[in-house]
């Protein structure tokens, strides 16, 4: 045990907790709310597309959510 006046070591964060079963299903939501963007952030940067862009454009040009034209 530090002295008093001591310094003290990091400090590690606990487990919360659970007091009820209204909590449980709050902190149980909330994991797999983070769980799933974590994957859902990793599959997307891991997939490539599944179609080539669209020969009219060039690699890497933006598209657009208004639609154009056609000058045919």
């Amino acid at each position: 045990m530090p002295r008093h006046g001591a310094p003290r070591g990091p400090r590690v964060p606990r487990i919360p907790r659970v007091h009820s079963v209204e909590q449980a299903r709050r902190l149980l939501a909330a994991a797999l709310l983070g769980a799933g963007a974590l994957a859902g952030t990793l599959l997307t940067a891991s997939v490539s597309p599944a179609a080539p862009p669209a020969p009219d454009r060039g690699p890497g040009a933006a598209s657009s959510d208004v639609a154009q034209l056609s000058r045919d």
